[in-house]
């Protein structure tokens, strides 16, 4: 919000870009792998995933709005 209140969309793209590729991806994800095959905190981590993308997708659209409304 900082950059897009300072006028500075290539910021707050930045900013996006770096949560979903080194936050996300890089991240969770490959942390989240292991405990997707345990039963038990399978349905959680589903969840925190979901809630992630969700996000991230919040973040994209308004820079991409077909893009994110698609995904």
């Amino acid at each position: 919000s900082r950059h897009m209140e300072a006028l500075e969309p290539h910021g707050a793209i930045a900013a996006v870009q770096h949560f979903w590729t080194r936050s996300f991806c890089d991240v969770f994800l490959e942390a989240a792998k292991g405990l997707l095959q345990d039963p038990v905190t399978a349905p959680e981590t589903r969840q925190t995933l979901l809630c992630c993308a969700d996000v991230g997708l919040r973040l994209l659209a308004p820079f991409a709005p077909f893009l994110s409304e698609e995904l």
